[in-house]
């Protein structure tokens, strides 16, 4: 897969995970090239941490500027020289088998193939099982537009087709920090088929410093109010898929306030009146059911 798909990693200036994430993409099942985008840092740490593996296919580059995170995101697509790219952050990681993966359903869907999605393990603590080898399951899907209606991915462990994310302009960095967000819904509502395997394939770390209030609104109200223009303008604006997103946004703040220790929330994002109603509405197991299984509809279909 060298020719076919490279891992990229944008750094800046912070070399305390580096190692780890390019540890991960150089030991993978199935090699690959790898690209390393340093974004002008005032150092040269960087570099003699890719001179540290002589043995493996890293390109080093190492821009004449400074731009916005999200900018450098998109030099990842420019510098690539394979048509298949994932993004992986600087202190994040992909499970041994992820490009081993990615070539069989690649292979197995031909022309389908637009990209694909894996799940992430998401924690402080380093994920044990990276290492260990498994099979990969049957249960291969179709993941919609739509999914992004009430639901997020996780960074790392998505692979875009490069020449696609060039022609969508990439992340914005206007939208930061949902720049993400908006790509993979714009990218999949782009591509033929977007493949989604429901199987841990990536590490993201979480870490108490990035639990910023600019952070931590933009992630509820920012993308509350990206998603319900999103549903307006759907074939399924109707009460059902907006008290699915209420569904959704109950489910946000909970992620924040269990992932994040430290934090207390607002009280207008938690007494929000259209979310206090929704609370009360779902507290009927049958009705949250009936609401998991339309939103579940709505966001995949078997491959």
């Amino acid at each position: 897969m060298k020719d076919q798909l490279t891992i990229a990693l944008p750094v800046y200036k912070r070399t305390d995970f580096v190692k780890s994430a390019l540890d991960s993409a150089v030991n993978q099942t199935v090699k690959c090239s790898i690209l390393l985008i340093d974004n002008n840092s005032p150092h040269d740490d960087f570099k003699k941490i890719v001179e540290g593996y002589p043995d493996a296919d890293i390109k080093y580059v190492k821009t004449d500027e400074t731009v916005p995170q999200d900018e450098n995101f998109n030099n990842c697509f420019r510098f690539a020289d394979t048509p298949w790219v994932t993004v992986l952050h600087d202190d994040d990681m992909l499970h041994c088998q992820y490009v081993e993966y990615c070539e069989k359903v690649l292979k197995k869907y031909g022309e389908d193939f637009g990209g694909i999605a894996f799940p992430s393990f998401v924690s402080e603590q380093e994920w044990k099982d990276l290492s260990t080898t498994r099979e990969m399951t049957n249960d291969i899907k179709i993941l919609h537009p739509a999914y992004f209606h009430f639901y997020n991915l996780p960074f790392p462990g998505i692979l875009v087709h490069k020449d696609v994310a060039m022609k969508l302009g990439g992340f914005k960095s206007e939208l930061h920090p949902i720049a993400d967000f908006d790509f993979w819904f714009r990218y999949t509502s782009e591509v033929k088929k977007m493949f989604y395997v429901p199987q841990q394939m990536a590490f993201y770390r979480i870490s108490p410093s990035q639990s910023t209030n600019h952070l931590i609104d933009a992630m509820i109200n920012d993308i509350y109010s990206y998603r319900l223009d999103l549903i307006k303008k759907s074939k399924h604006n109707n009460a059902l898929a907006r008290l699915g997103l209420e569904y959704a946004r109950i489910h946000n703040i909970d992620y924040f306030q269990t992932t994040y220790d430290n934090i207390e929330l607002p009280e207008r994002f938690i007494n929000e009146k259209k979310m206090i109603r929704a609370k009360k509405i779902i507290r009927v197991s049958l009705i949250s059911k009936i609401i998991e299984k339309y939103l579940d509809l709505l966001s995949f279909s078997k491959a």
